[in-house]
């Protein structure tokens, strides 16, 4: 199965590029797409954490609010 040098020679040299057509602008692009998806989820615990403590924030600030309402028509 792995007796054919030819396939795997342009794999390991890094000649495959050329033969398949990549050029610098696609490896770059492909890298700056692995970058961008790194610091997503990086940031997304972060993210998460910060969006229920806002939600949390807001649904008391509602609580509260249709309680003061509620309470007015006393």
């Amino acid at each position: 199965m792995f007796d054919n040098d030819a396939a795997h020679l342009p794999i390991s040299t890094g000649s495959a590029l050329v033969i398949y057509g990549w050029t610098a602008q696609e490896i770059i692009l492909f890298m700056w797409g692995a970058y961008v998806f790194m610091l997503i989820v990086a940031k997304l615990p972060e993210f998460t954490r910060s969006s229920i403590q806002i939600f949390t924030f807001l649904s008391k600030r509602w609580e509260r609010l249709k309680e003061w309402k509620r309470g007015s028509k006393n």
